[in-house]
C-alpha cells in the first residue's frame, strides 16, 4: 500500500467511525487533527514490526519468572496468533477478551488480535462472572483469553460459566495450561503462517478498556491507535525515553496506567525494554528492580507508600532508577519527599482517565515543589477548562471542574451512545467530574472528585487536605476521609485509617495530632474507624465509594470504632 493509498483509508476509517451514534467525533475532527498530523498514519502495529525489524534479538519482555521475549519473538508469536484468529473462522470487527495478568502472553494476545483485525477487549484478571458477563455481552465477544489458574482461580472454570449465559461467546482459549484450546499450542502451530488480513490503519480501533463502574455500569471507552499514539509520542518527548529505558510493570496491564505509559509509550513508542511483575509486592518489585537495573517504575500512591515503608528500601542497589512515577490519585508530600531524598531520582506525576491516558503531567524539570503539589500541566496541543458555578471558567486559585479535549482522547464508549452525553459536551469536551485548582503558571492541583467532597453545612471540605497530615501521624499506615451524614451539617468527616502494626489509635488522638498540626477545629473528623485494609480498585485506587457505602449501611466487621471525643 502506498502512501498515499494509506492516507485516503485512514480517512476513510475515520470518516465511519465519525458516523457511529456511540462516538463524540465529527468528520470536521478527525479532519482536522489528520491534516495537522496531531493523528499520524502509522499504528501500534507498525512500530511493533519497526522494532523487530531493525533490533530482532533485543529483548523487550522480561516475565517475572525471568523468562525473555525479545522484539523478533514478539512480532513472531504476535502473528502466529493472528493467523489462528483468523483460521479460527475471526473476522475484522470480532472483539476477543483478553483477561490476563502482567505476562508477556498478554502482549502477545492483544498484538495478535491487533493484526488480525481483532478488537482486543481487556478484563481485570480480578472481575468475575458478574463483571465478565456483562463486558463480553456489551461486545458480543466471539472468545476470551484467560490464565488457566491464576491467584488460586480456575479462569477456565470462570469462563465456561460465563459462556453459558452468552451463546456468542465460543472459544476459551487458556494460557500457561491446558483448556479447549491452548494459546500456546495455537501458537506453535500457526508459526509462520501468512497472516491473510490487511495491515491496520491508525483510525481503526485498536483496544476497549472499560472504566471502573463506580458510579454506574462500566463504559467501553475506545481507542483508535492514532489517539493514544498522539499521547505517547508527547510523553516519549517530554521524558526523553528511549531505548536504554528499562520499565518495571507493577500495575495490571489491563489498566491504562500501565498499558499506555509502561508498554505502549515506553516499550513501542521508544523501544524500552518491560519487566513483569505480576501482582504487587514491595520486596519483589526492589528486588527487580536491583537485579534488572531499572531506570522507570510507574504505580499508584499506595504503592509508593509500601516502597517507602519498605525494610528492603535500604537493603537494595537501587541507583539505576531514574524516574519514579505516580497515577491514579494524589500521593502523600512526605512519601515524596522521602522517596526523593532515598533514591535519588526524579519524580513524576500523571493524571488523566480511561478516556484519554494523562492529561496532565510534570515533566523532569520540576522540582519537587510542584511534583508533589500539582499535577502538572497539559500535554502540547491539547486543551483544558476549570469549569466554576453556571458553566463559567474559574478564575486562577478558584476550583471548578476540570475540562479536557483533544486528540490525545477517546472516540466515545463501545455500543453506549447513552454515556455520551454523561461525560462529553457536543463540542469535544470531557467533563471529567474531579475538582481542580489552576495555578500561576498553568499547572492543576488535584482536590477530589466532586463527589469526594464533604459539604459541611454549605463548606465544601477537601478530604486530601486532612489525609495529608494524617499521613505525617506515626501510628497511621494508610488513610481516607470520606464524608458522612451529620443531622445538623449535613456531612461529616470519618477517617478510615490502618494503623501501622495494629497500633492503638483514638479520636482524641488524631484530633489533639490535627489541633497541633494548626488545622481548623471544623475540619477535623468526626468519627475514626480503625480497618485492617483499605479497598482499593485492580490498579491501586482507594474505592472511597466503598467507605461511604459502609457507613451508609452499617459498619462490617472488619472494621474497629476507635473511641475517643
Amino acid at each position: 500500500m502506498t502512501t498515499g493509498e494509506k492516507a485516503a483509508l485512514t480517512l476513510q476509517r475515520a470518516f465511519e467511525l465519525a458516523s457511529r451514534p456511540d462516538t463524540v467525533l465529527t468528520p470536521e475532527r478527525v479532519q482536522g487533527y489528520l491534516k495537522t498530523g496531531e493523528w499520524s498514519l502509522d499504528t501500534y502495529w507498525d512500530l511493533a514490526a519497526a522494532q523487530a525489524a531493525s533490533r530482532p534479538d533485543v529483548p523487550v519482555i522480561v516475565d517475572q519468572d525471568g523468562a525473555t521475549m525479545t522484539w523478533g519473538a514478539l512480532k513472531a508469536q504476535s502473528e502466529a496468533f493472528a493467523a489462528a484468529l483468523l483460521d479460527l473462522g475471526y473476522r475484522p470487527g470480532d472483539c476477543l477478551g483478553i483477561q490476563l495478568p502482567n505476562w508477556s502472553e498478554f502482549c502477545v494476545a492483544v498484538l495478535g488480535a491487533v493484526r488480525a483485525g481483532v478488537l482486543p477487549t481487556l478484563i481485570h484478571p480480578p472481575y468475575r462472572s458478574f463483571e465478565m458477563e456483562y463486558i463480553l455481552g456489551l461486545t458480543q465477544a466471539r472468545g476470551v483469553v484467560v490464565p488457566r489458574e491464576y491467584r488460586g482461580t480456575d479462569h477456565v472454570a470462570l469462563a465456561r460459566q460465563v459462556r453459558t449465559a452468552l451463546p456468542h461467546l465460543r472459544d476459551i482459549i487458556a494460557v500457561r495450561g491446558a483448556g479447549e484450546l491452548a494459546f500456546r499450542e495455537l501458537v506453535e502451530t500457526h508459526r509462520g503462517d501468512a497472516v491473510a488480513a490487511p495491515d491496520p490503519v491508525s483510525t481503526d480501533l485498536f483496544v476497549l478498556m472499560f472504566t471502573s463502574g463506580t458510579t454506574s455500569r462500566p463504559k467501553g471507552v475506545m481507542h483508535v491507535h492514532a489517539n493514544l499514539l498522539n499521547a505517547c509520542r508527547k510523553y516519549v518527548e517530554a521524558f526523553e525515553l528511549g531505548p536504554t529505558d528499562r520499565w518495571l510493570v507493577v500495575t495490571p496491564f489491563t489498566h491504562l496506567t500501565a498499558f499506555g505509559i509502561p508498554l505502549l509509550t515506553g516499550a513501542l513508542a521508544a523501544g524500552s525494554s518491560l519487566v513483569l511483575l505480576e501482582a504487587w509486592d514491595a520486596a519483589k518489585a526492589l528486588e527487580l528492580v536491583e537485579r534488572y537495573q531499572v531506570t522507570h517504575l510507574v504505580g499508584a500512591p499506595p504503592m509508593l507508600l509500601d516502597i517507602a515503608r519498605s525494610p528492603d528500601l535500604d537493603a537494595r542497589d537501587l541507583s539505576s532508577l531514574r524516574f519514579l512515577m505516580y497515577a491514579g490519585a494524589p500521593c502523600p508530600v512526605e512519601i515524596l519527599r522521602r522517596l526523593q531524598a532515598r533514591l535519588g531520582c526524579a519524580l513524576a506525576a500523571f493524571y488523566g482517565w480511561t478516556e484519554g491516558l494523562a492529561h496532565t503531567f510534570t515533566t523532569p524539570t520540576d522540582p519537587l515543589e510542584v511534583t508533589s503539589v500539582t499535577v502538572g500541566r497539559t500535554g502540547p496541543g491539547w486543551e483544558w477548562r476549570v469549569v466554576g458555578d453556571g458553566g463559567r471558567t474559574a478564575a486562577p486559585g478558584e476550583r471548578g471542574e476540570f475540562w479536557g479535549r483533544g486528540p490525545n482522547f477517546s472516540p466515545g464508549y463501545y455500543r453506549q451512545p447513552q454515556f455520551i452525553a454523561e461525560r462529553f459536551q457536543p463540542d469535544g469536551w470531557f467533563m471529567s467530574g474531579d475538582i481542580m485548582v489552576r495555578n500561576p503558571g498553568d499547572t492543576f492541583t488535584y482536590v477530589a472528585r466532586t463527589d469526594d467532597m464533604i459539604n459541611r453545612g454549605g463548606q465544601k471540605l477537601d478530604p486530601r487536605e486532612v489525609e495529608e497530615l494524617l499521613y505525617q501521624h506515626p501510628k497511621v499506615a494508610h488513610v481516607a476521609v470520606v464524608a458522612m451524614p451529620a443531622p445538623r451539617a449535613g456531612q461529616q468527616g470519618c477517617a478510615f485509617v490502618v494503623p501501622h502494626g495494629g497500633a492503638s489509635l483514638t479520636l482524641t488522638e488524631i484530633r489533639d495530632f490535627l489541633a497541633e498540626k494548626g488545622l481548623a477545629r471544623y475540619k477535623w473528623p468526626k468519627r475514626l474507624e480503625l480497618v485492617d485494609a483499605l479497598p482499593h480498585t485492580p490498579t491501586g485506587k482507594i474505592m472511597r465509594y466503598a467507605l461511604r457505602e459502609r457507613l451508609a449501611g452499617g459498619l462490617s466487621s472488619a472494621a474497629r470504632t476507635a473511641g475517643g471525643a
